[in-house]
């Protein structure tokens, strides 16, 4: 039974390493699992925050763009309105020279 006793022992001792081992290597994947995890959560935090930002820039780019375009439409109003009235008074030049001479003679 001595023999018995010693092959119950190695057996044991061997499903006790076994078991040691299995649960190393179990622990190792579920801390691998949870770094993964944790990185790919990182990953998608900071690609939605970089993709917030961009959106922002994009936003106060686009408006100040719209402001500019106004300030463009303004200054182009006042460059046609001044070149219609230069026209208009070269145009009228003649008349009105013509004009006050005509009341000269009067």
């Amino acid at each position: 039974m001595a023999n018995q006793e010693k092959a119950n022992k190695a057996a044991e001792k061997l499903a006790h390493t076994t078991r040691d081992s299995y649960q190393t290597v179990l622990d190792h994947v579920v801390g691998m699992q949870e770094r993964n995890v944790r990185f790919a959560q990182g990953m998608v935090d900071s690609s939605i925050k970089e993709l917030r930002q961009q959106a922002e820039t994009n936003q106060a780019m686009t408006q100040e763009l719209v402001e500019r375009t106004e300030k463009q439409r303004g200054a182009y109003q006042t460059l046609v309105q001044e070149s219609v009235d230069a026209y208009m008074d070269f145009a009228f030049t003649p008349f009105n020279f013509y004009k006050k001479n005509l009341q000269a003679v009067k």
